[in-house]
């Protein structure tokens, strides 16, 4: 999305010379003399010539680089085969060319037509199709046109190199009218890290036009532009829209206050603002130090959603905007829309007497539901909490579908490869596994898969695939990707056997998966609640872990989000989004599908908000399977597709209830 927004397209024959910024150098614009043709030539008689003198000669003009561009004629105007004017090639090769003889005093004077000739308002101007001029009267005598030297001095004599004039032609002008072609900024700023503001976000003091100063963005500046990407999301999340139409009337999330902690992006941005539409009140985080578009956030702020996020934020941000999020005066949430589990885990462990007062928490990642299963095991969960990861429109959709068109664009963007013939190991065959395994098929990488369930595992095999262990190819493989939520997947000694230029990266929600995190483990023992000695333990324990951030490995950053770990043999790896999330990392997810799960949050947040006392305990619980068909069916009406209808009696025949739902809970589809 968008580098090198100012240049000029270049794809035409026909290419606006540049004209050499250097201060101090002279431009010679030099009018050669030119006749018709050879047979007119021969009937031209002697014209008397007579020189300038210095004061007649014509004025230096001082003229600024800007002023020099937009005089010049467009590219290609006029004849088409008229090469460009002279002011814009040197002049042809002869004897006393050059820059001395341009300054010379010889210079100075040039053969003139006469004065009668000059004068005649009849007189017109005629291109021979070498680019010469002559001057025809009404008689058809031919005169040779004028030749004269122009000094075009720069007005400022000290221009910065890097300072380019501006170019105004046929093909530019285009540009020049339209400001938001060169002035407008994407969300492709965001993936690039190309902010000139290099000051933290927590340093500065900004306000919203409305005067709050309750959030922390990049540059609350950017919030038009990230205005516009909200609305291109709104397009392509009809269920969401369709959600805020039907229920803001209603308001069943008034009285609500949310905390969320998920990627801020404009899809994010839409479920917001549905929640707030619906009479919630939000506060929001960023689950990924790398998958905030900086433009959203602001718009976010702008609006009044007190939002706490930036691209590229430190581990001592991430937890610093959390508590931001959470800890205000006056202010209790009661309930939590988390991904991955931070949000949930840092409340529960630093504010247990909030923790207790939530009314229900929606979770939608494999790590978080993991947390979630683990905390109700130990009988430490005291709130209703809904797993939305297992639902079939997460799954299917969301996991599947999304991870098989983001895995190539992620890829793509950050290292331009060609898949064609390469040897890909996929380690984890679940519905994030899948998607990312058909996409690579289709484009004819070879494809291994790795995997610990017998189930996963012959699907893998029935699909075509290859089922190996990790270590039987890591040394022949081009691409390693891990999507199994697990830790230490890839490990050190995986990484020192990979072939040079293997390409890692991560398709799953943590990053753990690859053994990057050496000094972010110490990190956050340090923050954790274990006693002291067991801490002082854990990080003496570190120094015996290998990981890629030991001293005799070198980080080299490529470009934004890419990095090369060389090895002191020379031979190196390319990781991705230093082993986060590379499609929300280093790219963008398709809308549409993001609205799925945005609308089966927003309903699970309404079901649990709403529940009567009793219908949930304090456990974790799948989206009841009605919600998940309702999801479905908001979507459809976007295909123009038209669902069958049962008969009474094949309604009774099934057991069924004619308006659904169609499959018990344990179906699996």
């Amino acid at each position: 999305m968008g580098e090198g927004r100012g240049r000029e397209a270049g794809g035409g024959a026909e290419r606006e010379p540049e004209l050499e910024s250097e201060p101090a150098v002279a431009v010679e614009a030099v009018m050669s003399v030119q006749v018709v043709s050879a047979a007119a030539a021969a009937k031209v008689p002697e014209v008397e010539l007579k020189d300038l003198s210095p004061s007649e000669a014509e004025p230096q003009l001082g003229l600024s680089t800007a002023a020099v561009s937009a005089m010049a004629p467009p590219a290609g105007g006029g004849d088409p085969e008229a090469p460009a004017p002279a002011a814009e090639r040197p002049p042809a090769p002869g004897p006393g060319s050059g820059p001395a003889a341009a300054l010379s005093p010889a210079a100075g004077k040039v053969p003139q037509a006469s004065a009668m000739k000059r004068s005649d308002p009849h007189h017109q101007h005629q291109r021979h199709r070498d680019g010469g001029e002559a001057l025809v009267s009404p008689d058809g005598t031919v005169t040779e046109a004028p030749r004269t030297v122009k000094k075009i001095q720069f007005a400022d004599q000290k221009q910065e190199f890097n300072k380019r004039p501006t170019k105004i032609g046929r093909r530019s002008l285009s540009r020049s009218i339209s400001q938001s072609s060169t002035d407008s900024y994407s969300s492709a700023a965001s993936y690039t890290d190309s902010s000139d503001d290099e000051t933290s976000p927590r340093d500065k003091q900004q306000k919203n036009s409305k005067g709050s100063s309750d959030f922390c963005v990049k540059n609350i500046k950017q919030a038009e532009f990230g205005r516009r990407e909200i609305e291109i999301a709104e397009q392509e999340m009809p269920a969401l829209m369709a959600l805020r139409k039907r229920a803001q009337g209603e308001k069943p999330l008034a009285g609500a206050k949310i905390v969320g902690c998920t990627h801020i992006t404009a899809q994010t941005a839409v479920l917001m603002e549905t929640l707030g539409a619906l009479g919630a009140q939000c506060r929001w985080a960023a689950c990924n130090i790398y998958s905030t578009l900086n433009e959203v956030a602001a718009a976010l702020a702008e609006s009044g959603f007190p939002v706490f996020a930036w691209k590229g934020e430190s581990e001592d941000d991430f937890w610093w905007c959390i508590d931001r999020c959470v800890n205000v005066e006056g202010w209790q949430p009661n309930m939590i829309l988390d991904d991955g589990g931070d949000l949930t885990h840092w409340i529960y462990k630093k504010y247990p007497n909030m923790f207790k007062k939530i009314k229900g928490i929606v979770e939608e990642s494999v790590t978080g539901v993991h947390r979630l299963y683990q905390l109700s095991k130990a009988g430490k969960l005291c709130v209703p909490a809904m797993n939305v990861n297992d639902s079939v429109t997460k799954q299917k959709f969301d996991n599947l579908y999304c991870c098989r068109e983001s895995i190539l664009d992620g890829l793509k963007r950050t290292t331009d490869m060609m898949f064609g013939g390469k040897q890909v190991v996929v380690c984890g065959y679940g519905e994030v596994g899948k998607g990312c395994c058909a996409a690579l098929k289709a484009m004819g990488s070879i494809v291994y898969v790795t995997e610990i369930d017998p189930i996963c595992a012959l699907q893998a095999c029935m699909d075509g695939f290859r089922l190996v262990k990790l270590n039987e190819v890591i040394r022949q493989v081009d691409i390693v990707i891990t999507c199994t939520g697990n830790k230490n997947v890839v490990t050190r000694e995986h990484l020192d056997r990979m072939k040079n230029s293997c390409i890692v990266c991560n398709m799953g929600h943590s990053n753990t998966e690859i053994d990057v995190l050496y000094f972010s483990l110490g990190k956050w023992l340090k923050q954790s609640m274990l006693s002291s000695a067991l801490r002082a333990a854990l990080i003496e324990l570190q120094h015996y872990q290998a990981s890629l951030r030991t001293p005799e490995l070198t980080w080299e950053r490529v470009r934004s989000q890419v990095d090369h770990v060389i090895w002191p043999d020379g031979k190196r790896i390319v990781l991705l989004a230093e082993g986060r999330l590379l499609n929300l990392s280093c790219s963008t997810v398709p809308t549409f599908v993001l609205s799925i799960t945005a609308t089966t949050q927003a309903l699970a947040l309404i079901e649990l908000y709403n529940a009567p006392e009793g219908r949930y305990k304090q456990d974790v619980y799948l989206l009841p399977k009605k919600m998940d068909e309702y999801v479905a069916s908001l979507h459809l009406p976007t295909f123009d597709a038209h669902l069958t209808e049962l008969t009474d009696e094949q309604a009774k025949y099934l057991g069924l209830n004619k308006n659904g739902p169609f499959k018990p809970n344990y179906y699996r589809y």
